[in-house]
């Protein structure tokens, strides 16, 4: 299969030798044909001297679409980019231009000005190209780009300022364009796009984040947009609870994103302060196998947890009658957490119902966590349907939709 840029020049190549019929002035006529015979003669070089010669006895529109046509010949041989610019936006500025080719020929003007950073330049080609019916999406991911590059040089310390927020926001848009149209053609929209949006959306701050969030988990969920994703609603929501931060921490895990000696050490002491001694070791022991903590981090914190074992477990009978016997359902909420930190899922679930039931508990904690028990016992429908009986627009609604994203993307 031709790559993009193979395709890109045999397009410009059926430019240079195609058009209009053209009826060329008599003072142009003898340069038109001397360039001609070089052309002809591949004297590229001696074509490439006769263009300043011939420009201004370019007169008519036939004239410079004719020249136009000369120059991109030996641009192309020459692989000299600013002659092909010179030469499309020579021949589109003569009015003679094919209506099936205005739109290509504005995407290739475009294209050279990006490379050239000539972004506002780029951009009204690029919008032409579009509106003129060029339909290929890497022309909305250019437009999209142009703002995104040149709200580089709006940063302030290490954030956009307003003015650069507001070029990203103009281009995030575009990019969703791309993907929409990608997606209409049959084809899979290329990671990149999803990276760069979301990246963008967050940069920007624009209301579009949790959009771009869902796509880029859902299309290029690697460990490190999920890390990105999660540590942002932290960011955002810096009065959540320790319960809520916990069940974000637990998703950060499951998607492998804790990555560093840090995220394991908040996880651990997250669960160490929600009396969770089975859950303290074993993520300690995850990071300690996978090599993302070594043997000597968060030592001391280990032992209380695995000395503290033993008798946590040995209460869990106990724990679990009295939820039976319990009016409300919050001893049975407690205990399903326990069950959880222990991986005991099934048993956990089972609480968590029984805690819905019995009332008297937070519905969305309760849904969430039987959302995780079920979900890493493989009960993926279940899973999806407690998460999505979690209510709201609060952080514990974003952290349920992103665990919900989570379920559907293993099982895709």
């Amino acid at each position: 299969m031709p790559s993009a840029a193979t395709a890109a020049k045999k397009e410009e190549k059926a430019a240079a030798n195609a058009g209009p019929k053209l009826t060329l002035s008599k003072e142009f006529m003898p340069g038109a044909q001397a360039i001609q015979k070089l052309v002809q003669a591949q004297d590229w070089a001696g074509a490439k001297a006769k263009i300043p010669e011939l420009e201004p006895l370019a007169t008519k529109a036939d004239d410079k679409y004719f020249l136009g046509q000369m120059i991109l010949n030996i641009g192309l041989q020459l692989k000299e980019q600013p002659l092909q610019r010179k030469a499309l936006e020579m021949m589109l500025a003569s009015g003679l231009t094919p209506a099936a080719d205005v739109g290509k020929f504005n995407f290739f003007v475009g294209q050279f000005a990006f490379v050239g950073k000539e972004y506002p330049s780029a951009r009204a080609s690029l919008d032409t190209a579009i509106k003129a019916g060029y339909d290929d999406p890497q022309a909305l991911v250019l437009l999209a780009n142009t703002y995104f590059l040149e709200a580089q040089g709006q940063i302030s310390g290490n954030a956009f300022t307003p003015a650069g927020q507001t070029l990203i926001r103009q281009g995030l848009p575009f990019l969703k364009q791309a993907i929409t149209a990608q997606q209409a053609k049959g084809a899979a929209a290329d990671a990149s796009w999803y990276n760069t949006g979301f990246r963008m959306a967050i940069a920007s701050k624009d209301p579009s984040l949790p959009e771009w969030t869902k796509w880029a988990l859902t299309n290029a969920g690697t460990g490190e947009n999920w890390r990105l994703a999660l540590r942002e609603i932290q960011n955002n929501n810096e009065t959540m609870t320790r319960d809520e931060n916990l069940d974000l921490l637990r998703l950060m895990a499951s998607s492998k994103s804790l990555q560093n000696a840090y995220s394991y050490s908040e996880y651990a002491e997250t669960a160490w302060k929600a009396g969770l001694p089975g859950e303290v070791k074993s993520i300690i022991d995850t990071g300690r196998q996978s090599g993302e903590i070594n043997a000597t981090q968060l030592t001391d914190l280990y032992q209380l947890a695995n000395g503290s074992i033993a008798k946590d477990k040995a209460s869990l009978p106990a724990s679990e009658k009295a939820a039976a016997a319990a009016p409300t359902g919050k001893p049975a909420g407690s205990a399903g957490n326990a069950f959880l930190s222990y991986g005991d899922y099934a048993k956990a679930a089972e609480l968590y119902r029984e805690a819905l039931q019995k009332g008297g508990v937070d519905a969305n904690e309760i849904n969430t966590r039987l959302g995780i028990a079920l979900a890493r016992s493989g009960d993926k429908a279940g899973a999806l349907d407690a998460f999505g009986k979690v209510t709201g627009t609060g952080v514990r609604k974003q952290i349920a939709d992103l665990w919900i994203v989570w379920v559907n993307k293993q099982t895709a």
